[in-house]
Formats: structure tokens, sequence, C-alpha cells
């Protein structure tokens, strides 16, 4: 039922950015949310950290993300070929024959989709400062979509990468590091909140022809530890974001370092502290549609951990179109790629937002 909920709010969403008829693009970055879930819970740095309201003034926004994530060493695939099991779960006894046979192998496999929706709230006030407070909802499991994935891989010549030797819909999590192992093959799935995030941001003045902004962050340990809804940490990181162009036409870079809570985990592996990068652009497409991108690159909060990809620096880009509604709304699509990365990220993603700007109090 809440998969079918979700897939009907994302038509209405969809509809309403084929309708709009206001004049005009919008003049909200709206960031495009991060939907890993191997960094969601972990303090990544987000444009939203940045949302700069005027003095007075509310912004309240919704984002429904959808995440795939299919990444994997060779190892799991021909064990599952050789045992002649296709289209069946990947095995505990699998795992076992994997680690006699390759004890040096630090090998993983990662099978897991989901939804994660944030409701933003942000509040400019005197000064240029401005307070954010994020709150997600995650739901890990459904709807079952690896099939567009295997679709389009076909279609432009990828291959499939062993997508067609497990079962859609999985949620199954191995990770082979230098002393441990991390082995989730069930009980993944669930929903419920994740940790929830509170940001202040100020200016840094006007240099090098750009708007500068610092920013701090905290994220609480609001989600279920031992999950992939939460760390159980509370993780603390500093921001600078610089800003090129007005309007429309915009460029912006972002830096940002994060500190995780060493009694936080993800599903109970400790974390290395995090940095990341972020560059988004958007411009004008006719008189009313704003055409945007960005490119992020992230440490692994797993980089102690492991020395396989799973702990390497990412690489996610995003491409969208964003549009005004009225009153100084907006209504958001874009899609996520993990094409050039070869570290753990989402395969691809879905991002559909929608939000609400009300005029400055008095």
């Amino acid at each position: 039922m809440r998969g079918r909920w979700q897939i009907g709010a994302g038509g209405i969403v969809a509809s309403i950015l084929a309708a709009t008829v206001c004049s005009g693009q919008a003049d909200s970055w709206a960031p495009v949310s991060f939907p890993d879930p191997l960094r969601f819970s972990s303090l990544p740095v987000s444009g939203t950290d940045v949302s700069a309201p005027a003095a007075g003034q509310w912004e309240v926004s919704t984002a429904l993300d959808y995440f795939n994530v299919w990444q994997r060493t060779w190892h799991t695939a021909r064990v599952h070929q050789v045992l002649g099991l296709a289209r069946e779960p990947l095995t505990d006894g699998e795992i076992k024959i994997l680690e006699q046979n390759f004890p040096r192998d630090q090998f993983y496999h990662i099978d897991v989709e989901g939804w994660r929706n944030d409701f933003v709230v942000s509040r400019g006030f005197d000064g240029g400062i401005a307070a954010t407070l994020r709150v997600p909802w995650v739901e890990i499991g459904g709807p079952r979509w690896d099939a567009i994935a295997e679709d389009f891989h076909a279609k432009v010549g990828l291959g499939d990468m062993a997508r067609d030797l497990f079962p859609h819909g999985q949620s199954t999590v191995y990770v082979r590091g230098h002393r441990a192992a991390v082995e989730r093959l069930s009980g993944l799935e669930g929903s419920g909140i994740g940790d929830v995030s509170f940001s202040v941001t100020g200016p840094l003045g006007r240099w090098l022809g750009a708007e500068h902004r610092w920013a701090v962050a905290v994220e609480a340990p609001t989600g279920e530890a031992g999950t992939l809804r939460g760390s159980g940490g509370w993780d603390k990181g500093v921001r600078w974001f610089g800003t090129w162009g007005q309007g429309a036409s915009q460029f912006r870079a972002g830096i940002g370092y994060s500190w995780l809570d060493p009694t936080g985990s993800w599903l109970g592996v400790k974390r290395d502290n995090i940095w990341g990068a972020l560059l988004e652009a958007r411009a004008p497409l006719g008189r009313r549609l704003t055409l945007r991108g960005s490119a992020r690159f992230d440490s692994s909060p797993l980089a102690g951990f492991t020395e396989s990809d799973i702990g390497m620096r990412s690489f996610y880009w995003t491409v969208g179109m964003l549009a005004p509604i009225a009153g100084g709304s907006w209504v958001a699509f874009d899609l996520g790629e993990n094409y050039g990365s070869n570290a753990e990220v989402p395969d691809f993603s879905l991002h559909l937002q929608l939000g609400l700007r009300f005029p400055p109090s008095r």
C-alpha cells in the first residue's frame, strides 16, 4: 500500500511539473539529497546545510527519493553459478565457501533498494543567518524496481552485472574487512525515522567573485541503531560553500568534513570521519524551467575497515529540472547515476521534490 501511495504521489508531482504555467524560474536551489545507505546516516555534506531564506522567511520542502544499490565483487556471482542457484537468494553457506577458499580477499555484496523521504524546514534571521531542520523517513526493501536497471544496462550495452543471477527485491549486505565482516543476509527490511539533522549557516562575505557561506551541522541518533536508518551516534560537521552568478544561472561549490561519533556505527562497524565535496549548477531552460545538475565526491565511513571499493572515495552525479508553481513554490525531478564511479554508491536514484517559500513575517 505504501509503495502504491508513493508512486501515486510521484504521479501527482509530475503532473504539477508538466502543467505549471507561471512565468520565471524558481529562485531556490532546492538541493538534491544523497540517498546512499552507506553514507546517509553519517552526515554527508549537503547543499541543504546552507539553505538561507531571507530574514523572517520560512521555507518548507519535501523530497521523495528512490535508491537502488547493486555493488559486489566477482566472488558471489561465481559461487552462485557453480552451485546452480540462479535467481535464489545469497546464502550463508556460499559465504562460508568463499571465506574458506579466498581467505585474503576482501569481497563484498550489497543489494539494497528503498525510499528516503526528507521533510526540511528552514528559516532566515537577521544578518544572513539561517537554520535548517531535516527529518528523514527511510524504508528499506521494495518496490522491486531492479528490472529498470537491468533493462537500461541491456539497452546501452553495459550488461546486467550479474543481476539476473539473484532475485529481485532482496536486501542483502556482506562486506569483508581486514579482520572482521558485516553479514546481513536478511532482516534489513523495515521503515522508520532516520537520523535527524540540524544546521546553522551564515555569510562569509564576497570574494573571488562569489558569495561565500559557512555552516555547522549536527545529526542526532533518532534512527534505529544497527539498521541502515540510524548510526546510534551524534555526528558533527562543518561546511563552506561559494556561489558564483546570479538569478537562474549559477554555479555553487562546497566542501565539508564530518566528525562521526565513535559510539555510533554502520551495521555494527566503527566508522571513520568523512569528507565530501559538492558541485552544483543551474541554468534557465526556456521561460519557466530551470535545468540543474550536481556532482559529488565523498569519502567512505568504512575507509579503515576495508581496502576494497567499499572503503574508497565515491563519485555520484544528478541531472534534472526545476519549475516554479506559484508564490515562490517549486517542484523538481532529478535522476542520479553512479556512472564513472567504482566505489559503493546507488546504481541509480530518482528524486521528486516539492517546496514552499512563505513571505517574510513582520
